[in-house]
């Protein structure tokens, strides 16, 4: 495996996409997002040393940790107060923030919408395996080559766990419905991957664990360490975070202590909607937590929102749809090009208990099965698309705030 931070594999990821045209048209608000994010960047810049682990060793990314003072006490199965070890946050102070080692985490992706229903379970799951493949088997005629090695990591914070069972049909033995994801935001030590598929692990989710519990321990945390509780699930990644090429985080609708320990733990946030009335006020439900961890998390960016299951001649409908959402964001507005259109034949298959997941079905249209419905294969080149367009606008105002 290599050991060195993987923009080189970034970089030939760029080269296999579909130009069409360069990388300029997916620039498109880049500068925009770059202008606000240096504004954050540069008010807290002074007073937030980077640890980069430059010296420190990894498998696949060069990847610091969280630093701080002192462990937090939490409380154990019986209720009684105790001390996890090497747990290193300290309470908020805007003088002295945490230290971090944001620019190593570029690869960490939050797919969130306050809204349920609005696509976050299917997008997470599509762009992980697509993103995974791309990293797998290169593009020869291009000269980018393939990567046997290559890894990507979906944690899963829904507590109706869709992800872990049916998207990727984790076995009882793997499956654990969130036990050891709460053990680990609890007790701040490491969270503990099954593999799922020859180069994808999960962080399984579901049960009750993910509802009051978290809920409960998110409390706590805030009243001990204030708005430095958002890196909670930050700090038990952060172990893990080098071994992986991709990372994306499942979050969960209505559950803002969820949605703000995922973005506490982000880089990227990528937004699927609806053009329903719910699902919009979903993205304004994401962007009210998504600006208060910024306090923390200075570089969490709107990478985008991608419409959903939507109709693909519905041009009037997007319009309205594309105002709102320009009205909710303001200038970390952005849109990719790519809609996931609406297939019966998906959404069917994915209401039926005995019915095959999306990932499922993507993989036969990938193997060539000739009896898939046609709207199956525009769907899945929808998310083909998507997955090129998330790597190249990431890429650019990655490359735009080194160059800063």
């Amino acid at each position: 495996m290599s050991t060195v931070l993987r923009d080189d594999q970034l970089s030939r990821l760029l080269s296999s996409c579909d130009r069409q045209g360069g990388t300029s048209r997916f620039t498109e608000g880049v500068n925009e997002s770059l202008r606000v994010l240096l504004f954050c960047w540069s008010d807290r810049h002074d007073s937030m040393p980077l640890a980069h682990g430059r010296d420190a060793p990894s498998s696949r990314r060069h990847v610091g940790s969280v630093r701080g003072a002192e462990p937090l006490q939490t409380r154990a199965e019986d209720d009684e107060l105790s001390v996890a070890p090497a747990v290193e946050l300290t309470e908020y102070d805007s003088d002295y923030p945490v230290e971090v080692p944001w620019l190593d985490l570029w690869h960490i992706f939050v797919i969130a919408n306050d809204k349920g229903g609005a696509g976050k379970t299917s997008t997470v799951a599509n762009l992980a395996l697509m993103m995974l493949k791309k990293l797998q088997r290169g593009d020869p005629e291009r000269g980018v080559p393939a990567d046997p090695d290559a890894r990507v990591l979906v944690i899963d914070l829904n507590a109706q766990g869709n992800l872990t069972v049916h998207e990727f049909g984790a076995t009882p033995e793997q499956n654990d419905q969130g036990k050891a994801l709460y053990h680990a935001l609890r007790d701040g030590s490491p969270l503990k991957p099954v593999t799922v598929r020859p180069g994808l692990d999960l962080v399984p989710g579901g049960g009750e664990w993910l509802k009051d519990d978290v809920a409960s321990l998110y409390r706590r945390l805030r009243d001990r360490y204030d708005s430095n509780a958002d890196l909670r699930l930050l700090q038990c990644l952060l172990p893990i975070a080098g071994d992986y090429d991709y990372i994306f985080i499942d979050t969960p609708p209505e559950n803002p202590p969820l949605q703000r320990l995922a973005m506490g733990a982000g880089r990227w946030i990528i937004t699927p909607s609806k053009t329903d009335r719910g699902s919009l006020d979903g993205v304004k439900g994401m962007s009210e937590q998504f600006r208060k961890v910024t306090k923390v998390n200075p570089l969490l960016t709107l990478l985008g929102v991608v419409l959903f299951a939507t109709g693909r001649k519905s041009t009037q409908i997007h319009q309205k749809a594309e105002a709102r959402l320009r009205e909710i964001l303001g200038p970390s507005y952005y849109k990719f090009r790519t809609n996931i259109g609406h297939s019966e034949a998906v959404a069917q298959e994915s209401r039926d208990i005995e019915g095959e997941p999306l990932v499922a079905l993507f993989d036969r249209a990938e193997g060539g099965d000739n009896s898939l419905p046609d709207t199956v294969r525009a769907v899945h080149e929808d998310y083909l698309a998507l997955t090129d367009e998330v790597v190249e606008r990431s890429a650019a105002i990655k490359q735009q705030i080194e160059e800063s």
